[in-house]
């Protein structure tokens, strides 16, 4: 009797450890992030190699969506100090993308939100002057002030597909995002405009992220995630290839 309870003992034990999730490091290059449904159950986590001091930040990423939550979040930076420390998010009634740096808040007009379609994304912020500017399919917003002028420093919590309102967690549906999510890449420093012209131009030597980089990268997912190709979900015209 005891060794059949400690078989099924044994069992149950295997069991949970395979349902957890993995961490894995991939060259992600061709390579999608499949967000199948709305559920704060699906998320991916991105491990950088070290801790965080930077005193400026850009964050690059491309996604596809047809937007089935009210404010879908595309990437979510959580510290101890600030559970929403760089986070990038679609606001749907006002139809604005809104920059969380710090905590504090900043929206941003006039740029594309295409269901259905590739778009290229770039957003940056500054400490030295404080403000922030993002890129969406090679149009620029105009900079503004956000946030205290402090650098980015402790150990993340990354997120794509869900915001974080609280260190390491904190998910609602309200935020989730459904779609592909591809090309992330988190630099230490403000890119260049014929830097980020490259990366939205997806040529095949835009500059990788020294923190995240896609063609390097270290991540867990969770639920119904699932990595897949390109090639194997969208058509791909000229630009979307690398």
């Amino acid at each position: 009797m005891k060794r059949l309870a400690s078989y099924v003992f044994f069992i149950v034990l295997c069991g949970l450890a395979l349902s957890l999730p993995i961490k894995e490091r991939k060259c992600l290059r061709e390579k999608v992030i499949t967000f199948p449904d709305l559920t704060t159950d699906n998320w991916v986590k991105l491990h950088p190699n070290e801790s965080m001091d930077m005193s400026a930040a850009t964050v690059c990423l491309r996604f596809y969506t047809e937007r089935m939550s009210l404010d879908p979040c595309l990437f979510s930076l959580a510290t101890p100090s600030y559970p929403q420390d760089f986070s990038l998010r679609w606001l749907s009634t006002s139809k604005q993308y809104e920059m969380t740096i710090h905590s504090f808040k900043v929206q941003l007009d006039g740029l594309v939100f295409n269901h259905n379609q590739w778009i290229s994304l770039c957003a940056n912020w500054d400490a030295n002057s404080g403000l922030a500017q993002m890129f969406v399919n090679k149009v620029a917003s105009i900079k503004k002030a956000v946030g205290p002028k402090v650098s980015f420093k402790g150990n993340p919590v990354i997120t794509l597909g869900q915001c974080q309102t609280q260190y390491d967690g904190g998910f609602n549906e309200h935020n989730g995002f459904t779609g592909f999510i591809a090309d992330v890449h988190v630099h230490g420093q403000i890119l260049t405009i014929r830097q980020i012209k490259t990366y939205m131009e997806a040529k095949t030597k835009y500059k990788h992220g020294d923190y995240i980089n896609w063609h390097n990268l270290m991540y867990t997912i969770a639920g119904s995630v699932q990595v897949e190709g390109k090639h194997q979900v969208t058509f791909n015209s000229k630009e979307e290839q690398q």
